[in-house]
């Protein structure tokens, strides 16, 4: 199902995501899908898989990474904690850098396509509802 691009398919806010279900159920399962394909929207060079990819493995990826730490640390107390904080540490650095990246890319789809900026987008991460 292809819907087609139109300023109207842009939204903001958390709860948008309802105006269109395929862009809102591909975002709650696959972010990394959007965010390629906004991406191939701002460079026309550039395929969305490569965007898609490094989103997966540097946002989910440490999301899963995480998880794994503190199941880990709570299953096998006997688990460093120095490497511990260095895992936390890396995460942070990752999320960080990954939350400069993707915060340019909003700001480049906020200028192209004239779109305000709502104060959802300050809170979450909704740059990525369109198809």
């Amino acid at each position: 199902m292809l819907l087609t691009f139109d300023i109207l398919q842009w939204r903001a806010a958390i709860f948008y995501m309802f105006w269109s279900l395929f862009a809102g159920l591909t975002g709650l399962f696959c972010p990394c899908v959007l965010f390629g394909r906004n991406v191939e929207r701002l460079k026309e060079d550039t395929p969305w898989t490569g965007p898609c990819v490094c989103h997966a493995i540097f946002i989910e990826g440490g999301i899963s990474l995480a998880i794994a730490t503190a199941a880990a640390t709570s299953i096998f107390p006997a688990i460093d904690p120095g490497t511990v904080c260095l895992i936390v540490e890396g995460l942070f650095f990752t999320w960080w850098m990954c939350g400069i990246h993707t915060g340019q890319v909003r700001q480049s789809l906020q200028k192209k396509y004239h779109l305000k900026v709502h104060i959802s987008n300050i809170f979450f991460h909704q740059d990525k509802w369109s198809i």
